[in-house]
C-alpha cells in the first residue's frame, strides 16, 4: 500500500495485522529521512481514529526506542494527549495511565524528575514485557474498528 487512502479502499480485504503493517510501512517510509521533530503530525488528524490511534501507538512505541533523556524531552510535546488517548482506545488503560504519570512528571513546577520518568518508562517497554502485548491489543482494536467503518 502506498498510501492511507490505498488502506482504507482495501480494508475489506485486509487482516487487522496487515492494516497495521501497512500503516507502519508507510510511518516509517514517511519519517525514515526526517527530523524527527519535524514530523507533520497534523497531517494525521485527517485519517480515520483508528488509522491515527495506529499511527500515535507506533510514534510511541518508536519514542519509547529513543534513550530516556530523549524519550522526556518528546514528551513535553502537544501530542501525548494524543498518545495516551490510543493507549485507552484500544484498553490499554494502565499504559495510559503510566504516561500520563510521565507526561505529569514532565511538566512539574521543580522540573522533570528523569529517575522517576525513566522508571515508569521501563515500565512501557513494550517490547521485553511478556505479560503484556501492545500488538495484540491493536489487531483486535483495528478488526473491530475496520468493521464499523
Amino acid at each position: 500500500m502506498k498510501n492511507t487512502v490505498d488502506i482504507l479502499n482495501n480494508i475489506n480485504n485486509m487482516s487487522a495485522e496487515d492494516v497495521i503493517q501497512a500503516v507502519a510501512n508507510i510511518y516509517k517510509k514517511d519519517t525514515r529521512y526526517i527530523n524527527r521533530n519535524k514530523i507533520d503530525r497534523e497531517a494525521w488528524f485527517a485519517y480515520p481514529q483508528f488509522i491515527q490511534d495506529i499511527i500515535w501507538i507506533i510514534d510511541l512505541c518508536t519514542e519509547l526506542g529513543l534513550d530516556e533523556t530523549e524519550f522526556a524531552v518528546c514528551l513535553h510535546k502537544r501530542y501525548v494527549d494524543k498518545m495516551i488517548a490510543a493507549l485507552r482506545h484500544i484498553s490499554a488503560n494502565k499504559e495510559a495511565e503510566i504516561l500520563t504519570q510521565i507526561y505529569q512528571l514532565w511538566q512539574s513546577d521543580g522540573g522533570p524528575d528523569f529517575e522517576k520518568i525513566d522508571e515508569l518508562a521501563d515500565r512501557l517497554c513494550f517490547d521485553t514485557n511478556i505479560d503484556f502485548n501492545i500488538w495484540s491489543l491493536l489487531e483486535a482494536y483495528v478488526e473491530t474498528e475496520k468493521r464499523i467503518s
